[in-house]
Formats: structure tokens, C-alpha cells, sequence
């Protein structure tokens, strides 16, 4: 009877010594998650060169942040912050949460005053808000400027606002799944040879006919998605076309834009008087492509390329 409470005694000491050893265990594992955790965390003050050269110290991480224009109120909640967002312009329209942010007035004219009282401990402005920009650096609001001119610098303006607002992971991640999109549209088209490659007209306005040149993201995403911008020559941004030199030009596709402000459709592009020898013309190619997708710096540029493949080959992307 004795041995038998003596092996009892020893076995119920065993199971206390083991389930000790593993709630340690498991102290030990949930420390070191909460160190891994912590050391992942931007720290603050943090210093970022924004796009026009300024270093810009942010003390603490910030918890009102007012955009000044659409692409950047899209950065904003691509990097999930649009819960910090306290204030945007009248032109911020995506996503629909945008519309419901107070509103700072419009892109070229925002209210100081309207800015100021949200109390805001981050500003995103772009290069065309240099009053605005000194003002609030007087007041010393800090105030990132970001102005990417093609879609890798727009991957850049995702960090930089990541690691501003302590998001750096988030902003990191995004990029690596936008890097994969675009990797797969050029490993796609790697192969296809220069004179296999559409000539694109992108008509940005009808009167006069303005289109894009080099410098610009649509010129960007015809090159990356397989074709030749008829403009990529041009010797500024936005060059203004004759209808003579569009059809000398001869485009094997037409991609336009302006539908909502022009009140042009792709039926009025088919019909335009002289333009019936264009090669796009003939094998009805014009397609209609919304502006928001490849005029703004933001993810939806990636958007935008696939829609652009899409259209210059699709052979390859049905």
C-alpha cells in the first residue's frame, strides 16, 4: 500500500514539474513575440527626404494626417490609415470612405485655416503646394511633399509615407505584391520583338489633340505593357498633335480617357472625318480607360498596366 502511494506521489510530482516547465515555456515564447514585435516598430523621431529634397523630422507617430490631394488620400488607405485620415480635399474620391473625411477645400486651393483646426500632426502635400507647404512649416505642422513621376518612384512614396506613420511593414508588404503584378506583366511581354510591338495614341484632350510623352505615367505603362507610345519621342510631357500628324503617325491602338469631361465617345473617335485610314480606326481598337487608373500615383497605377496589356495584347492576357 506504501509503494503504491509512494509512485502515486512521484507521478503527480512529475505532471507539476512538466506543466511548470511549460507555462515557462510559453512566458518565455510570448516575451520574445512581444520583443520581435516591438523591434519591429518604427521608432520615433524618425527623418525622411521627401520628393522635393527637404528632410522631415516626425516626433512622434502620427494620429491626424490631412492629405492634399486624391492620390495622396489613396496612399493613405492603401497603407490602412484612412482611420487617421482627419481631413481631404473636395476632389478626394476613392475610396468611397474618402468622401466622408472633412473637407480642406480644393487641390490647388486648399484652407489653411480649415487645415490648422484639425489639429493635424502630419500633412502629404505635392509640389504645386508650395504656399501652403512654407505656412504650415511655420506653424511647425510637419509637412511631407510627395511628387513620384513614374510607378517606381510611386512604390518609393509608399515607403517613404510607411515609415512616416510607422507603417513600414505595411508599406513594404504592399510594394512586394505590386512588385509581382508589374514583374508579371514585363516577364510577359520580355519576349516580344520591337517590331511586334503596337504603336499606342493616347489622346489625354480631343481640341486640341494633346497626348503624352516621356516623363509620364501613361507613357510609362504603354512602354512596360508592350507598346509604343506614337508620342515617345516628343520633347516635352504632354505634346500637342496635329490631325495630320496622328495620321502619318498611323496607331495601331487608340486609348483615351476624357469621356466625362469631353463628352466624346469611342463612337465619335471612330467617326472623325480623315481619320477612316488609321490603322486602329479600321480594326476598330479605341478603348476607353479611366483616368484615375493611370493619371494618379498610387497602387492603382498597377491596375492600370494590366488594363493596358489587356488592350495592346491580347493574345497574351485574355
Amino acid at each position: 500500500m506504501n509503494t503504491k502511494v509512494f509512485f502515486k506521489n512521484i507521478f503527480i510530482l512529475f505532471i507539476i514539474i512538466a506543466l511548470t516547465l511549460t507555462m515557462a515555456g510559453c512566458k518565455d515564447t510570448g516575451d520574445t513575440n512581444a520583443q520581435n514585435q516591438k523591434s519591429n516598430e518604427i521608432k520615433f523621431p524618425v527623418t525622411i527626404k521627401d520628393s522635393m529634397g527637404r528632410d522631415v523630422t516626425i516626433e512622434k507617430e502620427p494620429l491626424r494626417i490631412v492629405s492634399l490631394s486624391p492620390s495622396n488620400t489613396e496612399i493613405i488607405f492603401a497603407l490602412g490609415l484612412g482611420d487617421r485620415l482627419v481631413g481631404v480635399t473636395d476632389y478626394c474620391d476613392y475610396p468611397e470612405e474618402a468622401k466622408t473625411k472633412e473637407k480642406i477645400g480644393g487641390f490647388s486651393n486648399p484652407s489653411i485655416e480649415k487645415i490648422i483646426s484639425l489639429n493635424p500632426d502630419l500633412v502629404l502635400a505635392t509640389t504645386m503646394h508650395e504656399k501652403p507647404v512654407k505656412k504650415l512649416e511655420e506653424m511647425k505642422i510637419p509637412v511631407i511633399v510627395l511628387e513620384p513621376k513614374n510607378i517606381d518612384e510611386m512604390l518609393d512614396s509608399l515607403i517613404l509615407v510607411g515609415k512616416a506613420t510607422g507603417k513600414e511593414d505595411n508599406a513594404k508588404a504592399l510594394v512586394e505584391s505590386l512588385k509581382n503584378r508589374i514583374n508579371s506583366v514585363k516577364e510577359k511581354v520580355a519576349s516580344i520583338p520591337d517590331d511586334k510591338k503596337p504603336k499606342v495614341f493616347y489622346e489625354l484632350w480631343p481640341s486640341p489633340i494633346t497626348t503624352v510623352g516621356p516623363g509620364t505615367f501613361v507613357n510609362d505603362l504603354i512602354v512596360q505593357a508592350g507598346g509604343k507610345n506614337i508620342a515617345g519621342d516628343a520633347d516635352k510631357p504632354y505634346p500637342v498633335y496635329s490631325q495630320e500628324i496622328i495620321v502619318e503617325k498611323n496607331p495601331d491602338i487608340i486609348i483615351f480617357s476624357h469621356h466625362g469631361t469631353s463628352g466624346q465617345s469611342k463612337e465619335d473617335i471612330l467617326k472623325r472625318p480623315g481619320w477612316e485610314n488609321i490603322n486602329a480606326i479600321k480594326n476598330n481598337k479605341v478603348f476607353y480607360v479611366d483616368e484615375n487608373i493611370i493619371q494618379r500615383p498610387t497602387p492603382r497605377l498597377v491596375d492600370g498596366l494590366e488594363e493596358f496589356a489587356k488592350i495592346i495584347h491580347p493574345e497574351i492576357f485574355k
